[in-house]
């Protein structure tokens, strides 16, 4: 299947001024769709589109007369479902086992070579590799945006979110997996956890190797580098941020706080995702790992009386009724934190008031669907750029993007001033040495955000290597408001979850933000900011135009209506010891009360960590799979 890119005609609204909407952003979308809008993997599925609609949208317990049963070539001893950042890490490391049988299914298509395109990711989002879930209308956030309800991506593709995110390397700082283990999650210390970071990561920089030798690995499959291609306003944001006294840090070692020049999952300019790190040097040479893609899970078998799980049912591309496969050892979920929660409830595990609406037999009643955490941030800061704007020309561009074809080289090589990571303590924030508040350097049209913020946001679909503008976005790292995953009311099977992200319901979640957009906007006044002619975008956003611009209640406003997020969702099969009445999972990552069941992926995440969860969630999926060889090798070499 080929790659199909944001459709503009539906996102851009009747009345719409912005420039994304222009003839020349739908012609260039279609360039890249055709030139890169290819399958970067062989043997391709072909797309599932021959199932009627009728059997589609059939009531949840309709489905399971059309099932075929299978035969003795559908038996393997692990299915994993989901080949995201995690489930691409589980497979690899369990079909090194050469007399274990691995499936892997995954519910998108195979990885578009457009993916490959760091300064591209922009357009990833709301295109066919992503699931374009949306969050439900809350009291305190989002109130500015379409239907008052934000979007959150989430990857629907080989290398799940790792193929669709900004491919920001960070791992937050330590005291946040101490915490994890001082909480009775024995053996998830930040000292047990490094190996598992180090594992898998395969560091190019040899500054930072030098640095932070203890905390960095350079064997593993997962390249980590700075991008080779330096956008012109990194060096200045970085002097900026050292005038108002912040160091420059590895942010992956011992200290967290200040400024860096990051690194990405990345290879010489190219996105790497977990797709093609650990799946693409294995995938034609391990018989023993099998790969659906288009083949989308919709329940766990589990024996209601053994409490056993033993197999799944997905809709499969090969035909048009439900298919069943089978597990002789275990079942892995790493769907993520919206759909690993969405398939656990629909077999059956989840709260039972919920599953009783529904008519699902409860299996075991567990909190799943709850703690859900994310990083949240805002659009409402925005530095005007005199003389370092990248805006170019529709020629530029095309010229551009044959350079990275041809060389992987050039402005489309980089995330421009997403580069720049920044981590702060404010007032709020108790602990030592401890930040609660991130910075990312997002492009901006300044034209298009005066003219609709709203608009500006959802089409946002231009590469990130042209600006002239930078959104300055303070994120709320140790957010203390929780919210929760539901299924579908009127479709509870093929209808996108509830989300109900729950944002600045508990303080000081709000009161930090304010503070960290107030810090952020005394960057402008330093020597580096001023020598390249930024300037704050000082009208006020129109849901706040009665309030005084940059006073405490215009920015908790912006941050109100105009909320955005990076798209950090965790803890929604949150783990904890068998005390923790909201644990869904032990510290080995099994499912309570049902034997053969894990979670690996971010969802089982306790509390959010202190920075980018990408990282994080390829350690998940090390230390987990490491776990599953623990416990069925014994006492073996494995």
């Amino acid at each position: 299947m080929s790659w199909v890119p944001p459709d503009l005609a539906s996102l851009c609204t009747p009345h719409s001024h912005v420039s994304t909407c222009s003839t020349a952003t739908v012609m260039f979308l279609q360039l890249v769709a055709q030139l890169l809008g290819y399958s970067m993997d062989d043997n391709s599925n072909k797309f599932f589109h021959n199932v009627p609609s009728s059997f589609l949208h059939t009531p949840y317990f309709l489905e399971f007369h059309q099932v075929n049963q299978g035969n003795k070539a559908d038996v393997y001893d692990f299915i994993i479902v989901g080949a995201g950042s995690a489930g691409c890490v589980v497979a690899n490391r369990l079909s090194n086992i050469k007399e274990w049988k691995i499936l892997l299914l995954e519910a998108g298509q195979e990885e578009p070579a457009v993916a490959s395109v760091p300064a591209m990711a922009s357009m990833l989002q709301r295109s066919s590799i992503d699931w374009n879930y949306r969050t439900r209308p809350q009291p305190h956030a989002c109130k500015a945006r379409r239907n008052k309800g934000c979007g959150w991506a989430r990857g629907k593709v080989m290398g799940g979110s790792s193929t669709i995110n900004y491919m920001i390397y960070m791992r937050g700082h330590p005291s946040d997996y101490d915490r994890w283990a001082m909480d009775g999650n024995e053996g998830w210390s930040f000292e047990e956890v490094l190996p598992y970071f180090k594992k898998s990561e395969r560091n190019e920089d040899e500054d930072i190797l030098k640095q932070s030798p203890h905390y960095h690995g350079k064997k593993g499959y997962q390249t980590v580098e700075r991008f080779p291609y330096q956008d012109k306003n990194v060096h200045p944001l970085i002097e900026a941020w050292k005038e108002l006294g912040y160091p420059e840090t590895d942010q992956n070692g011992e200290d967290q706080i200040g400024v860096m020049n990051m690194q990405s999952t990345s290879r010489h300019g190219e996105r790497l995702s977990t797709n093609r790190a650990f799946l693409e040097p294995i995938r034609h040479k391990r018989s023993n790992l099998e790969i659906q893609t288009q083949s989308h899970v919709t329940r766990v078998l589990i024996n209601p009386e053994t409490k056993k799980a033993y197999g799944v049912e997905y809709a499969s591309s090969t035909g048009q009724k439900i298919k069943q496969v089978f597990a002789k050892k275990e079942i892995i979920l790493s769907a993520g934190s919206i759909n690993s929660p969405k398939i656990l409830m629909l077999s059956g595990v989840g709260p039972e008031d919920h599953l009783a609406y529904f008519n699902i037999p409860v299996i075991k009643n567990l909190p799943v669907g709850y703690n859900l955490q994310d990083h949240v941030t805002t659009d409402g800061l925005v530095f005007a750029l005199n003389h370092t704007s990248t805006a170019a020309q529709p020629d530029q561009r095309i010229h551009d993007l044959y350079k990275f074809i041809d060389y992987h080289k050039g402005p489309l090589s980089a995330t421009g001033p997403l580069q720049v990571g920044v981590f702060i303590k404010t007032s709020y924030e108790q602990e030592h040495h401890v930040p609660d508040i991130q910075y990312s350097f997002d492009t901006a049209n300044v034209n298009d955000f005066l003219k609709d913020p709203t608009d500006a946001a959802e089409t946002k679909v231009e590469p990130l290597s042209y600006y002239d503008g930078i959104m300055v976005r303070p994120i709320l790292l140790p957010p203390k408001s929780r919210g929760l995953i539901g299924l579908n009311k009127t479709d509870p099977l093929w209808g996108d979850p509830l989300i109900f992200p729950n944002y600045f319901t508990e303080s000081p979640d709000l009161e930090r933000m304010v503070e960290g957009l107030q810090l952020g906007t005394a960057l402008i006044h330093t020597k580096a900011m001023q020598h390249i002619g930024a300037r704050i975008v000082d009208i006020p956003m129109p849901a706040c135009a009665e309030l005084d611009f940059g006073s405490d209640y215009y920015w908790k406003c912006v941050v109100q209506h105009y909320t955005a997020t990076i798209f950090h969702p965790v803890g929604t099969c949150k783990m904890g010891p068998h005390w923790d009445q909201g644990a869904v999972v032990d510290p080995t990552l099994r499912v309570y009360g049902i034997s053969n069941l894990r979670v690996i992926d971010a969802s089982i995440m306790p509390k959010i960590v202190r920075g980018n969860t990408n990282a994080p969630t390829i350690m998940i999926g090390e230390k987990g799979a490491d776990m599953i060889k623990q416990y069925w090798l014994k006492d073996k070499d494995p």
